[in-house]
């Protein structure tokens, strides 16, 4: 029975010795990029099958959140970190580097049945602002047979809803009321099925039951929609880069994974994904 067991414990030994390590890297963050950063993973497993990337999302600052908190190996962020957030990163010995990963238009979108042309930056200020007036579609010009605009917007811990606010608001803007959805997946399924709806989100979620509204920067101004073009030509200027922070210059498997991630394999996912691949 004694050789036996020893038997049994030298085979097991070599099974393990025999079996390829598994590399598990965490990505967490923005919502707007969970699909991308997905469609990224699953490409990559089958260029190194051995490295897994665990993606979840939750918005860019639950990502940053847990790259300093040191929960995650890299965090997905639609916006850059905040100088609070850098300041909380070094005091717990985090040191944040920047890798752009991609380029999206921030698109508005609206039911595919409603006739709105354009909008401008002014007009979604009047929508968005809590001192706006614009509470129907009438108020727009727009015949639209229904009530009140639906105005769908994003959880504040998104880098998306930062940046829309910023941009459209300005820095000390406040949002009217809204209906506020975890990503633009539930912006622009909630607008599909709302004829009185407008949002904003990525463009790479773009389905048939929505579409793109032509947007201006100001009043006389002419007006783009979002698409690889106009973000690349510069002629859709609501647009922004894509972010993966980790903690110092990338090592080892995640450097790895990050050189294909910006290389021509994995801005060809971006592209597919619907963003905008770098230059």
């Amino acid at each position: 029975m004694r050789r036996a067991t020893g038997w049994i414990a030298l085979a097991a030994l070599a099974a393990a010795c025999g079996k390829p390590s598994q590399v598990v890297l965490e990505d967490k963050g923005s919502d707007t990029m969970v699909n991308l950063m997905q469609r990224m993973s699953e490409s990559y497993r089958a260029v190194e099958p051995g490295v897994v990337i665990a993606v979840t999302g939750g918005g860019s600052g639950t990502g940053i959140k847990s790259l300093i908190d040191g929960t995650t190996k890299m965090a997905n962020a639609s916006r850059q970190m905040k100088d609070d957030e850098m300041k909380a990163a070094e005091a717990n010995g985090v040191h944040p580097h920047e890798t752009v990963v991609a380029y999206d238009g921030l698109a508005i979108y609206v039911h595919k049945d409603n006739p709105i042309e354009s909008l401008s930056f002014d007009d979604l200020r009047c929508i968005y602002d809590s001192a706006g007036t614009c509470r129907s579609w009438a108020d727009l010009g727009v015949a639209l047979d229904c009530g009140d605009i639906v105005k769908l917007s994003r959880q504040n811990n998104s880098g998306t809803y930062e940046y829309f606010r910023e941009e459209v608001l300005g820095k000390e803007g406040k949002f009217t009321i809204t209906m506020d959805q975890s990503g633009t997946q539930q912006v622009v399924d909630l607008i599909g099925t709302t004829k009185c709806a407008i949002g904003y989100g990525g463009m790479g979620y773009h389905s048939e039951a929505v579409r793109f509204v032509c947007l201006s920067r100001a009043e006389g101004e002419p007006c783009a929609v979002p698409s690889v073009e106009s973000v690349k030509a510069g002629t859709y200027t609501f647009s922004r880069p894509l972010f993966v922070y980790t903690n110092g210059a990338p090592e080892g498997a995640t450097a790895k994974y990050l050189e294909w991630v910006t290389g021509p394999a994995g801005q060809a996912v971006a592209l597919e994904a619907g963003f905008v691949p770098l230059k």
